[in-house]
């Protein structure tokens, strides 16, 4: 029985390196070689912006996925492939807000009038140094299409869009020779959802391939608890650190604080708050008092708001009600950002604070592509176009799980080399602090295995370039100690 396991096995593998071998070459748009300035010396690189055919089933391309790459000639290192989320989203932020060659800067000061485009200068801080860059736009985004017969349900699933971005990134490694480097995934949002699914397509597509590293940046693997369903108990006590440092950080917490620190004394209560939670109604009254006014004093929100909601406030609600009587809505994916609120709002958050500096990024990424010699940088869409459904798992049961952590940890036990990096912004009411916090404690990781970071930004944490310049460095050591084993 043990020898025809291991014979079924042995064809399995030959046929998936078979596969990998013959996959279709990518479609350069544009090639061009260019310099910079890096830590002491002067890098030369190759920029590259093409497609790659990709399948919904073996022997049937129904669409393709972009990318735009940056290599150094003769060097063997790293790769590492790079993905923003949506889902629907191309590449075009941590490309240029970043990691690329060249980066946009942004306004610092959340108060400050965006411009119309950003600067744009060489990027002290890419990691061209010590890994190759490939930032993949996943079918439908960026240069890419989806044709018109294609199976959209399956390029519009978890499973699917990992599938696809896998052939992609497969090809682009067969292309340049490079499918026997060290493989890095990083993701940024939905993106992390993306990464924990490619690291199981590219095992089953090529078992062969050394995948070293995965960086989740803003990550949604336990989005149970980020989206907040209304019934679900943990997911206030894991909100509560981020509502506590935007409250430090607007000054409306009564006592002097840091945002970091606040977070961590919020952090420290939510077993307390918890089981406060769980009691509901059965709740002792002067219990019940006694917890309002805890939370009051954490996240400036008043204790006859908690006392009138079951102790409760979503994210959603305290953007609204945090600066409320300054007529000010909250950002949610960087809460240091605010818009005015109109009168007649009610309860309306009304369009995103921080949606202008996103904008500053898709702008910048077509100056770029125009750099490398694309002809047609305006066609780049940075932003998939319609809507639709997106399928996160098979059926609509009120008891799927979506256990993105746990197929991650999976594929970690397979592969002893393979390590994991998540980076949160502390200000982001979107996948927030506590979650990542809340992910590793639930997890069956062994710290030596992983990082947990969190930045003084919001979702896309790099905008801030003190909290970009922590980031870079982290990653660069996460990159750098994954070489050396």
């Amino acid at each position: 029985m043990m020898r025809w396991v291991a014979l079924a096995l042995a064809a399995l593998l030959t046929a998936a390196t078979a596969v990998a071998q013959t996959l279709p070459p990518p479609a350069v748009k544009a090639r061009s070689t260019a310099t910079i300035p890096l830590r002491g010396a002067t890098i030369a690189y190759d920029a590259e912006a093409g497609l790659v055919p990709v399948a919904s089933r073996p022997g049937h391309p129904d669409a393709t996925a972009g990318y735009i790459s940056y290599t150094v000639r003769g060097a063997d290192r790293p790769v590492l492939f790079v993905f923003n989320g949506g889902p629907g989203a191309a590449s075009a932020y941590l490309h240029m807000g970043a990691l690329g060659p060249k980066r946009a800067r942004v306004p610092q000061d959340p108060a400050t009038p965006l411009p119309a485009a950003a600067a744009i200068g060489d990027n002290p801080d890419t990691l061209l140094d010590i890994a190759d860059l490939v930032f993949l736009d996943p079918p439908g985004t960026g240069f890419s299409s989806v044709a018109a017969d294609a199976d959209t349900g399956f390029y519009r699933s978890v499973k699917g869009d990992a599938d696809a971005v896998a052939q992609a990134a497969r090809a682009w490694l067969a292309a340049h020779g490079r499918s026997g480097a060290p493989l890095y995934i990083l993701g940024e949002s939905y993106g992390t959802i993306r990464a924990a699914a490619m690291v199981d397509a590219l095992r089953e597509q090529d078992p062969a391939l050394k995948l070293r590293g995965v960086v989740l940046l803003g990550q949604a693997l336990n989005m149970i608890e980020t989206s907040q369903r209304p019934g679900n108990v943990v997911t206030y006590p894991v909100a509560l650190p981020t509502l506590a440092a935007i409250a430090c950080y607007h000054g409306v917490r009564p006592l002097p604080c840091t945002p970091d620190g606040s977070a961590r004394e919020a952090s420290a209560y939510a077993e307390a708050y918890l089981a406060a939670l769980f009691r509901g109604r059965a709740l002792d009254p002067a219990v019940r008092a006694a917890v309002a006014t805890r939370l009051a004093a954490l996240t400036g929100i008043p204790r006859e708001w908690y006392l009138a909601h079951d102790l409760r406030i979503s994210k959603e609600r305290f953007r609204v009600e945090l600066l409320r009587a300054k007529g000010r809505v909250l950002g949610r994916y960087d809460a240091r950002y605010t818009a005015p609120r109109a009168a007649d709002a009610g309860d309306s958050v009304g369009p995103d604070a921080f949606s202008g500096v996103s904008d500053l990024y898709a702008t910048a990424v077509i100056g770029q592509l125009a750099a490398i010699g694309v002809a047609d940088p305006a066609a780049y869409r940075v932003l998939a176009p319609g809507g639709g459904d997106w399928r996160y798992g098979s059926g609509d049961s009120p008891f799927n799980d979506w256990p993105f952590m746990a197929r991650l940890e999976r594929a970690m036990a397979a592969e002893p080399a393979l390590r994991l990096f998540v980076g949160t912004g502390l200000y982001d009411l979107t996948t927030t602090v506590g979650a990542a916090d809340y992910l590793f404690a639930q997890s069956s990781l062994p710290p030596a295995r992983y990082r947990n970071r969190r930045y003084p930004a919001g979702h896309v944490a790099y905008s801030d370039d003190a909290s970009w310049a922590m980031l870079m460095r982290d990653l660069r050591a996460f990159i750098t100690a994954g070489a050396a084993r």
